[in-house]
């Protein structure tokens, strides 16, 4: 095996990767690390990943970290290149969607996430707070909708699939798992949908996670 993927089941970066090789077909061997505590400031992960952050993929000697590169990098190289386009005008669009989720999106919606889901060992649940919190998310899912390809183009987030897709789809699956109204978005509710029906996400999702009971109610 000359590719292996260093990840853990519940790493929102890892599932989107495990994503786009399930949509490639490209095998790979599966190397666990602890998500929680100590698990990533090992020195031995430590020295593959200098940030100790998950994922980190090796394709034979060549060592590569952060997620989106690493979509960008297995789509160029194993055979995707209809995922990632070349044509400079479609790859700026799908590299839009994934800058708009890292930047835009993730910050609004990790400290939601981090309060609703127990397998998160931080944040206790305010619903007030919780209130506050999705109503900046709202603001981030107002663009989202609008910038979404059309459902004519193809359904997924630049008209046909691409690495986009593979990227937003542990998040807009977190966000249906928590319960999150997404009726006064038709495109990102359709695209969701569509997305997280494709058997190759099916096949790499891993675990559900847990709503958490909320600690204070106001």
């Amino acid at each position: 095996m000359t590719l292996a993927l260093y990840e853990a089941p519940l790493s929102s970066n890892a599932q989107k990767v495990r994503f786009l090789l399930a949509e490639l077909e490209v095998a790979y061997e599966s190397r666990e690390v602890a998500m929680f505590g100590v698990g990533t400031r090992t020195p031995e992960y430590l020295a593959i990943n200098p940030f100790g952050l998950l994922p980190t993929l090796i394709d034979n000697d060549f060592v590569l970290m952060e997620s989106n590169t690493i979509l960008r990098y297995l789509a160029e190289t194993k055979g995707g290149e209809e995922l990632y386009p070349r044509s400079p005008k479609l790859r700026a669009g799908v590299d839009r969607m994934l800058d708009v989720l890292g930047c835009t999106l993730r910050p609004r919606f990790a400290p939601l996430e981090r309060r609703r889901f127990a397998n998160f060992p931080s944040g206790a649940r305010d619903l007030e707070d919780e209130r506050k919190l999705e109503g900046h998310l709202r603001l981030a899912l107002d663009g989202v909708e609008v910038i979404l390809a059309p459902d004519p183009l193809g359904g997924y987030a630049t008209g046909p699939f691409s690495i986009a897709d593979c990227a937003w789809a542990p998040t807009l699956r977190r966000m249906v798992e928590m319960g999150l109204d997404l009726s006064e978005y038709p495109k990102i509710s359709g695209w969701a949908e569509r997305l997280l029906e494709r058997p190759a996400w099916l096949r790499s999702r891993g675990p559900q996670l847990e709503i958490r009971p909320p600690t204070e109610a106001h």
